[in-house]
């Protein structure tokens, strides 16, 4: 079994708890507009010529090579560290590297995912026996605009609570975005939402443009946002501690 990764990037600290391996899938089935990521959303290895540079998004790799790449950060795993899955959506290929993941757990290698959750709950059942921590992103609540990011919401909600049915360990994540998350319509969705789903923690962050040029390489231009400010931030977390839930900025 082979699967399309685009890297594996090594000693990550944001990507969940302690030192990380962190290996991003390609292919996305959300098309946010601030993707930071535009490289991961096609499933397929992709060739780019950008002015004169050329060269490739993706290749294939082996479950036994994967797990290899991953085991030669062993030494960092041992306090509290481990591999996170990312993309892309990471989850849309846990079908295929189930065995990966089986052969992780039994080296006692703590595994972290972060995802949009918008997948099928099949696959939300398999990743449930394996993921240590699901790093979760809050987007679009709002079913009128759901659209926007090729969201599901109704989707989205029976994994989350299929997480906390299952007592699985959550993290939030919100990207802060005027003219999409952070609409009226859609942070009264979000704070009815963390009402009801306490997670551990919520991180927020402010999009960047750090992936302004992989979007040029594409032949696409990457939109622009408008600015958060400083106050925004601290609005959002108020709320959200105000609902006894521990909150804080991400620069990630």
């Amino acid at each position: 079994m082979k699967v399309v990764i685009s890297n594996v990037q090594r000693f990550c600290l944001k990507d969940g708890p302690g030192i990380r391996t962190t290996v991003f899938f390609k292919g996305c089935n959300l098309r946010c507009p601030w993707c930071c990521n535009p490289e991961n959303i096609k499933f397929d290895i992709e060739n780019y010529e950008y002015k004169e540079e050329k060269g490739v998004y993706g290749y294939e790799i082996s479950l036994d090579d994967l797990e290899k790449e991953i085991l030669k950060d062993k030494e960092y795993y041992e306090n509290d560290g481990g591999v996170t899955f990312s993309g892309g959506e990471c989850l849309l290929q846990f079908n295929k590297i189930e065995p990966l993941l089986i052969n992780l757990k039994e080296k006692g290698i703590n595994i972290c995912v972060e995802t949009a959750l918008t997948v099928p709950t099949e696959t939300v059942d398999i990743a449930m026996k394996y993921v240590d921590e699901f790093i979760v992103d809050i987007k679009i609540l709002d079913e009128k605009s759901e659209h926007k990011v090729n969201g599901n919401v109704t989707l989205y909600k029976e994994n989350v609570k299929k997480l906390f049915d299952n007592n699985s360990k959550v993290i939030f994540r919100i990207p802060l975005v005027p003219e999409y998350t952070m609409t009226k319509e859609n942070m009264k969705e979000i704070i009815k939402f963390l009402e009801q789903y306490k997670a551990e923690k919520v991180e927020i962050f402010k999009i960047h443009r750090l992936g302004e040029k992989k979007y040029k390489t594409l032949g696409k231009e990457m939109q622009e946002f408008l600015e958060v400010s400083n106050n925004e931030i601290e609005e959002m977390i108020g709320k959200i501690e105000d609902l006894g839930i521990k909150a804080e900025y991400c620069n990630i």
